[in-house]
């Protein structure tokens, strides 16, 4: 490296007294060698072959200049630290020995007169803008000038350098080209490009090839991995000012560090007969649809994307994770993320995750992923990878544990919100993407997702098409509309033109129960060839609003002889209403509630009682009525002898009956023997009006009218879904056709101005048919919203639609600060346990909370109140960027102009503050 002058620097510290630097050109060596490094030993196969296919003009040498490629952009990516503006900047110490000693040394090393330019100049020019433009100066095509610049996170636009470049002074301390000084740091500048041009194996500027837009997302992340390795000092150390020279074994001392910290690379194996035995060690195992769907996968020749509707009970989440190793095998990939709807859900799929790894041969990590993750007991027990023994099977990178590293990890279950934010304009999204594109992608309960969140998801359903990532739906059942969208966005960004792929038969019309549908190439298929299975009939009984008013009267008739009475309802103040009616009635002890607004110990308490008393092997009470929300659908192996429900979308009261008659049982009581469903508010298509703030009153007409007086499932699911989401007339007349036609029209308004809205904030299509210079990051990420940017609540908060709710840690006043609603006992921030304990305790702030001020407000006001007050939280990292309120004696806080009043029996409730009179 004799071309790059010594004297640059890129890192430098003042340590206690201590002064310590980098220069620039071990920092660019060390990133270039870490790049290579990282393509020999993370990237996945599959992400390298992408790469290679990214680069114009790819052919069977492609591989290698892939890596190549990796190794400049390694070898420049601080090049626009080699300028005057950026070497006189002053470091974070009071002190200026440092600075003064830096740019002393620079002025014997030839760059004459940066004493005085230090002492004049004051703009600020960042680094990485500077590498972009000097980089395109020197003749490297825009594609990869541009990667260099967006390696802080953020791509920059070509006027934006262009506009840098004109602070002329900046890049070579004079104005005039003329001068010797300009030439000198011209002729420093151009060294490196050339050094760097050598080391990689390049001759010339020229011979750097165009890259792929998708392709160049994915060089700019795997560039800001090996920065940032190379910036940690536990693996890089600067080094004493005076010492010299850095150590001969820098780099492998450096990398195998940082490889400690991480197990080793995954490597899947082939299908075989006994798969599902040895990995799940279930001995009725697998069903027939199980190995129909997973011999149909080990044929495809080309993956990508998979789709699997099939009912509850069918195992679903063990064929998906067989798929996950076939595909991983046939595509070269070493990971898995598998998302979910909720923190809850994703909760409860993290133990099958978890034993499913422990019976592969290779030990793993793997990475429960939201924002309570850490709060998990199974994935707080786990071990760390950077102090374990051979044995330990399961383990968690710690080197991945930052926010934005978190992606990166090999096995990860988490919350789609992870996979949705890959669709949004957000700062390092190219480090998501990375992430990503390295796995096999699992998405659980897509029929969960509504218009606004499913906008996200087509799109980057599109990203992963054009990476090739092999992509796993799981679904009760979807809309047809639906499956060919999520079908059809992965394809497009494949590069495949959807209407003349070749398609199977009946394939717009395609209502089979269960179906598996895949694309082999430039083949859709589809698999429905299961055996008609009995099924279960379900009676259906409609009350009216009339008629669904006194419920008390109605469980007392219905439970007069015993049995468990489920009762959902679709707000939580209607549950909460009706809980303490049922209560009075029939005694605490004998009801309970469970909703989205408790806080979370307390959730966790009634969940893990219900699943005690009520679930496959509770000790189940003679007399019971559980009252819920939506949580109860979701999740919970629970089992009802009887149903009653608010009318909501058909397939979530189908997903609701999931839970009536659950399992053989012979002891139910005789008026429950037969399974039965007591549809509320459901006549004459009057509504509650509670009801149509959560749910789309279209879609509520459309299912009172299709709704039968027998079900059968699961042989009904997937007729009635369509019917309910397709266009099919209804035969109606009067005013109900006409509040239909009423309902229908702003049903289709909402979804287009949800679908506009995301849009808005949601990062463009993949560019994926011809490579040029035009083709690139510029403008990749420009978000209107940049608060996003700041806060990982508000980009959660744009992916998801903004009526949804915001995540709290509540406490209560006590006699020395604040204690929590459960225990009374002063807490101490500073105590990791307790700190633990404190972060355990949340809740979310529902619509109603903030209702007439919006959601940027709430955050804004939950900000100032955790500055203002919870500013302790700052120095732990359990608490530390969490949101917080703490409620009075009296268990209240006022909030604009409500007051939420938090009761362990009841929840969380939310009344308008009474005004003066």
């Amino acid at each position: 490296m004799e071309q790059v002058n010594q004297w640059l620097w890129a890192k430098k510290a003042d340590k206690n007294g201590e002064l310590q630097w980098l220069s620039l050109k071990n920092h660019l060596e060390d990133t270039r060698c870490v790049m290579a490094l990282l393509w020999e030993h993370w990237l996945s196969e599959g992400v390298k072959e992408y790469l290679a296919r990214s680069i114009e003009g790819s052919n069977d040498d492609s591989l290698e200049e892939a890596k190549k490629l990796c190794m400049f952009l390694g070898a420049t990516h601080d090049l626009g630290k080699a300028t005057p503006i950026f070497q006189v900047k002053k470091s974070f110490h009071p002190k200026d020995d440092l600075d003064y000693f830096m740019v002393s040394q620079l002025e014997k090393a030839g760059f004459l007169g940066i004493e005085k330019f230090a002492a004049s100049k004051k703009e600020n020019i960042w680094h990485n803008e500077s590498g972009q433009y000097l980089l395109g100066k020197y003749g490297v095509n825009f594609c990869l000038a541009n990667i260099v610049g967006a390696h802080h996170g953020r791509p920059i636009s070509r006027q934006t350098a262009d506009h840098n470049s004109s602070y002329t002074s900046s890049y070579y301390q004079e104005e005039d080209p003329s001068k010797e000084i300009h030439k000198y740091w011209e002729k420093t500048q151009e060294d490196i490009i050339q050094w760097a041009l050598k080391e990689s194996g390049y001759s010339s500027p020229q011979d750097l090839p165009l890259v792929s837009q998708p392709g160049q997302a994915l060089l700019a992340g795997l560039l800001i991995m090996a920065d940032w390795i190379t910036s940690n000092e536990t693996y890089f150390p600067l080094i004493n000012l005076y010492q010299g020279r850095v150590s001969q074994t820098r780099l492998q001392d450096g990398f195998t560090k940082w490889q400690h910290n991480k197990r080793q690379t995954w490597q899947p194996r082939d299908y075989f007969q006994g798969i599902y035995h040895e990995r799940f060690d279930f001995i009725d195992y697998p069903k027939e649809e199980q190995e129909k769907i997973s011999r149909a996968i080990d044929l495809i020749e080309k993956p990508g994307i998979v789709i699997l509707e099939a009912p509850m009970g069918m195992g679903k989440t063990e064929t998906a994770l067989v798929a996950v190793e076939q595909l991983a095998k046939k595509t070269g990939r070493t990971g898995m993320f598998f998302a979910l709807p909720t923190q809850a859900t994703s909760n409860g799929i993290f133990s099958r995750v978890k034993k499913w790894l422990c019976q592969a041969e290779d030990s793993k990590s793997v990475r429960l992923m939201h924002g309570k993750a850490a709060l998990n007991e199974e994935f707080a027990n786990l071990p760390k990878s950077s102090n374990i023994h051979e044995d330990d099977e399961i383990s968690v990178n710690e080197w991945f544990t930052g926010r934005k590293l978190r992606i990166l990890d090999d096995f990860i279950v988490g919350t789609v919100d992870q996979v949705l934010l890959a669709a949004l304009k957000q700062k390092h999204l190219m480090l998501r993407h990375l992430g990503l594109a390295n796995k096999v992608l699992v998405i659980d309960e897509v029929h969960a997702y509504d218009a606004y969140m499913s906008t996200y998801l087509y799109q980057a359903l599109k990203w992963m098409g054009a990476y090739g990532v092999p992509v796993v739906i799981l679904s009760a059942t979807l809309p047809i509309e639906k499956r060919n969208e999520l079908l059809k966005s992965y394809m497009l960004g494949a590069g495949y033109k959807f209407k003349h792929l070749e398609k199977p038969k009946n394939f717009q019309f395609n209502e089979a129960y269960p179906l598996l549908t895949y694309h082999d190439g430039e083949q859709i298929k589809q698999l429905d060839d299961f055996n008609q299975v009995a099924g279960k009939n379900f009676k259906i009984i409609k009350k009216s609003k009339e008629e669904s008013q006194d419920l008390v009267s109605l469980i007392q008739d219905l439970g007069s002889d015993g049995g468990v009475i489920g009762v959902i309802v679709n707000t939580v103040k209607k549950a909460q209403k009706f809980a303490k009616d049922c209560m009075e009635a029939f005694g605490e002890e004998n009801v309970d509630l469970l909703h989205s607004s408790f806080i979370a110990t307390d959730r966790y308490a009634k969940e893990k009682n219900l699943l005690d008393t009520i679930g496959k092997e509770g000790d189940r009470p003679k007399f019971k009525v559980v009252i819920g929300t939506q949580v109860i659908e979701q999740s919970l192996d629970i089992d009802f002898d009887l149903l009653i429900s608010d009318l909501a979308p058909m397939d979530l009261i189908l997903q609701r009956m999931g839970r009536l008659h659950r399992h053989f049982r012979q002891d139910r009581p005789e008026k429950l023997k037969e399974p039965k469903v007591y549809i509320l508010n459901c006549g004459g298509f009057d509504f509650d009006m509670p009801s149509t703030y959560v749910y789309d009153p279209y879609l509520l007409f459309r299912t009172e009218y299709f709704l039968k007086d027998q079900i059968n499932l699961p042989n009904d699911i997937s007729h009635l879904v369509q019917e309910i989401y397709g266009d099919k007339d209804l035969k109606i007349q009067g005013e109900d056709y006409t509040r239909y036609l009423n309902y229908q029209e702003k049903s289709l308004t909402n979804r287009k101005e949800k679908e506009l809205k995301a849009k808005s904030y949601r990062i463009d299509s993949p560019k994926t048919n011809k490579i040029s210079e035009d083709k690139n990051l510029s403008e990749w990420i420009k978000n209107s919203n940049k608060e996003s940017e700041k806060s990982e609540i508000k980009a959660y908060a744009q992916v998801r639609d903004s009526q949804d709710t915001v995540e709290i840690i509540a406490l209560k006043k006590g006699e020395n600060g604040y204690e929590f609603f459960d225990k009374k006992m002063s807490l101490d921030p500073r105590d990791n346990k307790t700190a633990m304990e404190m972060a355990k305790r949340t809740i979310r702030l529902p619509a109603a909370s903030y209702y007439g001020y919006g959601v940027d407000q709430l955050i804004q006001f939950l900000e100032d109140y955790y500055r203002e007050n919870l500013g302790d939280w700052e120095q732990q990292d359990w608490l530390k960027g969490s949101l917080g309120l703490v409620f009075d004696e009296n268990n209240e806080f006022k909030l604009f102009d409500k007051i939420l009043k938090y009761d362990r029996k009841y929840g969380l409730t939310i009344e308008k503050e009474e005004e003066d009179e």
